[in-house]
Order: structure tokens, then C-alpha cells, then sequence
């Protein structure tokens, strides 16, 4: 079995932006949260959204034998001998 996550568009980021600017709740300072998981909130820094390359790699896990999907930045995707075509992507950074 192959598991591929499906990723979030432009288009749907553009409704949901337009969903959040009706709520009477939000407005121009409320603050951008990244929940990573884990037991506390990442702040999304000024800055930390680009527009950058990236290509689809597959990896198979070693015990279940079933395949992965992901992608690498275009400059990174060596390291996962990505073969998929290269794509215009918008890029969220969590670097701290």
C-alpha cells in the first residue's frame, strides 16, 4: 500500500483566509500559531512564508515494506533521490 498526504492549495488557503476574516474574533494583530504536535504552540515568524522549489521523493519503510510520499526542497532533493517533477510550492519555515 502507498500513503500519500494530501497537501494544502493556494485556492483553499485563499477560502479559509476569507472564512477566518469573518469571524468577529480576528483581526490584524491576531497572532499566526503552528501546532507542531507537541504540548505548546510555534510561533510562525514574520518572514517565514516563501515561495520556493520542490520535488516528490518515495521511501519504502524497512519493516512494513510499504511506500511514502514526501517532498525536499529542489536544493535538498539529492539526498532523497527525489524523481518526481520539480513544482512551485509555498513554503512555511519552522526553524526554531
Amino acid at each position: 500500500m502507498s500513503e500519500t498526504v494530501q497537501c494544502m492549495t493556494f485556492s483553499e488557503l485563499k477560502k479559509m483566509v476569507e472564512q477566518l476574516e469573518k469571524q468577529e474574533n480576528v483581526h490584524d494583530e491576531t497572532k499566526i500559531m503552528l501546532d507542531t504536535g507537541w504540548d505548546s504552540l510555534q510561533e510562525v515568524l514574520p518572514g517565514a512564508i516563501s515561495v520556493q522549489e520542490a520535488q516528490e521523493f518515495r521511501v519504502q519503510d524497512e519493516l512494513t515494506k510499504e511506500y511514502f510520499g514526501g517532498y525536499a526542497l529542489k536544493e535538498k532533493s539529492y539526498k532523497f533521490a527525489a524523481d518526481g517533477p520539480v513544482e512551485t510550492v509555498i513554503v512555511i519555515e519552522n526553524r526554531y
